[in-house]
């Protein structure tokens, strides 16, 4: 993929490092992908066999952090890091991934790594969230406004958001025919499932629901802690180079939050950028060598706390203003 535009390269940590730690980690996937997969169906049973009103509810928002987590486990197939067979690769991430969340790995490669190669620049498909909704991508802004954006996610009230982003996520090389039908057909075998078992409104009320309001405001979070509010604003989308090191923002938090927020390491972004070919569940030994260069130390833009991210996006943080 060529670029009209300049990719800021530095050598910052060894390269035998970054060879080590580069390509596909199968055996953590695996591990990840069963995890959630019996969380969800642990969920989904408890509702049904224990008929209490309250579990709903908790089934409710559980299953969609769950299911945000599942769109990180298909961005490893994006970047070709669930199996070294493309086609492997490719088809395990959709179908226990990807296709349950209706959308394919392939779509989502084809936009992604523009994304990466792109970077902060007019070219980035990233862009299309300040061109169609620029109140909800613009920082800083009022406290009550960011938690407003996060209730209207959770009470779906912000679906026509996020239509404007799903229809980049279907731009598939080769064509969308094979990917409609596996889907459509997966989809009906889950709703097909819950009829034989007398439950016809399980899908509905603990799938759909869930990926179109929690999942959604999961994303929104760690997607605006990626990117959104570093540095003055009115250079996003307009730069001439690429430089993922001072694009990008790196969020450490406590572990709970992480799982919710920012599963399996996806929040250590500039790490990410910086050696995409790095599963993530490999990220953290990468923020440990980088530590240790002056380069990272004085330039990365790492945010400690989801309490200090959420003053940078309302500009209470020295980081917001700069």
């Amino acid at each position: 993929m060529g670029s009209p535009y300049r990719q800021i390269k530095r050598e910052l940590i060894d390269r035998q490092d970054v060879k080590r730690l580069s390509g596909p980690d199968g055996r953590h996937w695996f591990a990840a992908i069963a995890l959630e997969w019996i969380i969800i169906a642990a969920a989904i049973f408890a509702c049904i066999e224990l008929k209490q009103w309250w579990l709903w509810v908790i089934a409710f928002f559980v299953i969609g952090t769950r299911q945000h987590a599942l769109g990180v486990l298909a961005h490893e197939g994006a970047h070709h890091l669930v199996a070294r067979s493309l086609f492997w690769n490719d088809l395990i991430s959709n179908y226990l991934a990807a296709y349950p969340l209706t959308f394919t790995v392939e779509g989502f490669r084809s936009t992604h790594l523009k994304h990466h190669w792109y970077l902060e620049t007019p070219d980035d498909p990233s862009k299309v969230t300040i061109d169609h909704h620029p109140n909800e991508w613009t920082f800083p802004m009022s406290g009550s406004k960011v938690i407003g954006m996060v209730i209207k996610d959770l009470t779906a009230l912000s679906q026509k958001s996020s239509a404007s982003l799903i229809k980049y996520l279907w731009d598939i090389p080769g064509g969308r025919t094979k990917h409609i039908v596996r889907l459509l057909t997966l989809h009906g075998l889950f709703i097909g499932v819950g009829i034989v078992l007398g439950h016809p409104f399980v899908y509905v009320l603990l799938w759909l629901l869930p990926l179109f309001t929690v999942a959604v405001a999961c994303y929104r979070i760690r997607s605006i802690a990626e990117h959104s509010a570093i540095g003055p604003q009115e250079g996003r989308y307009a730069r001439t180079s690429v430089d993922s090191l001072i694009a990008t923002r790196t969020t450490l938090s406590n572990p709970v939050l992480q799982f919710i927020f920012a599963p399996y390491n996806i929040s250590y972004h500039v790490e990410h950028h910086l050696y995409s070919g790095v599963s993530v569940f490999r990220l953290p030994e990468v923020h440990k060598l980088l530590e240790r260069n002056p380069t990272y130390a004085s330039t990365a833009h790492v945010t400690r706390g989801y309490l200090q991210f959420f003053k940078e996006l309302t500009g209470r943080s020295p980081e917001a203003k700069a």
